[in-house]
């Protein structure tokens, strides 16, 4: 009985709507355009940045010093991966104009690998390595960027035959 009391003046006070109103606002502002770039660039930068950190971190000398990203497995078996993913479920979500978020994921990810480089004292030595990195990133993450639109495309095809 005082369950029912409490969760009644909660919904009276509206304070349960304010919660739901809260999260579909970020979600809504979260799959906007500028949202989704702000999220795949910061995925690609966190992405390398943490892979950088980790692999200086499990590496066997004895003081802890950056390393690349593309040195440690986790790289290849997680990063790809969940950088793949978030491009093709970005582009679901947002199909048109797909080629954007390949390029934002990869601009995100090469600010990273130019950061990271800075602060393994290796300069400006990496960029051409980096630019060659980007273009073949970017040329890989076209594959998922494809498969979201193609998907996308069938969920609007098979909700509209459905509506028929």
């Amino acid at each position: 009985m005082f369950r029912d009391a409490q969760s009644s003046r909660v919904r009276a006070s509206g304070r349960s709507l304010r919660r739901v109103n809260s999260v579909d606002g970020f979600l809504r502002s979260a799959t906007t355009p500028l949202g989704l770039t702000i999220f795949v660039a910061t995925l690609g930068f966190v992405m390398w940045t943490a892979l950088s950190i980790i692999g200086g971190l499990v590496s066997d000398e004895s003081a802890f010093r950056l390393r690349e990203a593309w040195d440690t497995a986790a790289y290849f078996y997680l990063g790809i991966p969940v950088m793949a993913l978030a491009v093709g479920i970005a582009v679901f979500i947002r199909p048109e104009r797909s080629w954007r978020w390949p390029l934002w994921l990869v601009a995100g990810h090469q600010t990273g690998v130019l950061l990271v480089g800075l602060g393994m004292q290796s300069g400006l030595s990496l960029i051409l390595l980096t630019l060659i990195l980007a273009v073949l990133l970017t040329a890989f993450f076209f594959i998922p960027a494809f498969l979201g639109v193609m998907a996308a495309r069938w969920m609007a095809e098979h909700a509209y035959c459905q509506q028929r």
